[in-house]
């Protein structure tokens, strides 16, 4: 096997949270050369994560699950990734929390039983998302990137990699604990919807992966910008990139010097009328260019 080190770059790209516009997800998603006009994979060996929050708000969640997972299936053909990020709609709908969503996007779903079906452990949406979906990613040397990064919904504070770290192994790092959190979160969505709602899962709480904005909100970027080169240290990471905390003026932001990336730029139009596409790409040497 080659080394980690000379494998070569691929292109990597993020895309934030789409809630239920499947018009301008597939907009951004051909914009990437990563979705033909059929609906078919042709990003050849692209690695493309979706940091989550599919679903909610607008009308059209089903047509835009149904391609992404589409695309999740045909990529590895191609030699190309398709990574799905789990989101706090997404563990909401998990949980039967339907305050957010639409009629028009329960119907969309095309689930007879609505969307607790849709959702179920053996629901057409949720076994798919209990199977494949994950807590994070980080994309470093094994797909061509030196300096690795870390993609998550909401964020991870360093309480929580060291409490995970703490789960399976005081001196796990680096990609050992970002597969270890994966591993306790698809151990924890396992549960129904009765169980979920009920979980006392700190994975689930506030300040876990899917729902915290402290790094995202946190009014002192010294405060701030130590807790993410905390959390980063503990993945041997260069940067994080989040969506789930909207940017208002549909811009991609940044903060510690760009260690911390905010992705979510509103392109859902279900927010205020007028969609905001972008994706975040990712060079060899680690350099991010926002893309809209």
């Amino acid at each position: 096997a080659a080394p980690l080190s000379s494998l070569p770059a691929r292109r990597v790209v993020s895309v934030g949270d789409l809630h239920g516009d499947y018009k301008h997800s597939a907009l951004i998603l051909q914009k990437m050369g990563l979705m033909g006009e059929d609906g078919s994979w042709i990003g050849g060996d692209v690695v493309f994560v979706q940091t989550g929050d599919v679903v909610d708000r607008g009308d059209e969640s089903g047509p835009i699950f149904r391609a992404l997972f589409r695309l999740q299936d045909e990529a590895p053909k191609a030699g190309g990734e398709v990574i799905l990020l789990l989101g706090n709609h997404e563990l909401m709908n998990m949980q039967g929390d339907f305050r957010y969503a639409t009629p028009r996007d329960t119907a969309s779903l095309q689930s007879p039983g609505g969307r607790s079906e849709a959702f179920a452990p053996d629901g057409w949406i949720g076994k798919r998302l209990r199977e494949r979906g994950q807590a994070v990613a980080l994309v470093g040397p094994e797909r061509g990137v030196a300096a690795p990064v870390l993609y998550v919904h909401a964020g991870v504070i360093p309480e929580v990699a060291a409490l995970v770290a703490k789960a399976v192994d005081p001196g796990a790092q680096g990609r050992q604990l970002a597969e270890a959190l994966n591993r306790l979160s698809k151990e924890a969505f396992a549960a129904d919807e009765k169980a979920l709602r009920s979980s006392r899962d700190p994975l689930f709480s506030d300040e876990g992966p899917f729902w915290t904005r402290r790094l995202a909100l946190g009014a002192s970027e010294a405060a701030v910008c130590k807790d993410v080169d905390r959390s980063l240290a503990f993945f041997g990471a260069s940067r994080m990139v989040v969506g789930h905390t909207a940017q208002e003026d549909g811009r991609v932001h940044q903060r510690c010097g760009g260690r911390f990336v905010l992705g979510d730029t509103l392109i859902s139009e279900a927010y205020g009328g007028t969609s905001h596409p972008s994706a975040v790409e990712l060079a060899a040497d680690g350099a991010l260019t926002a893309v809209y």
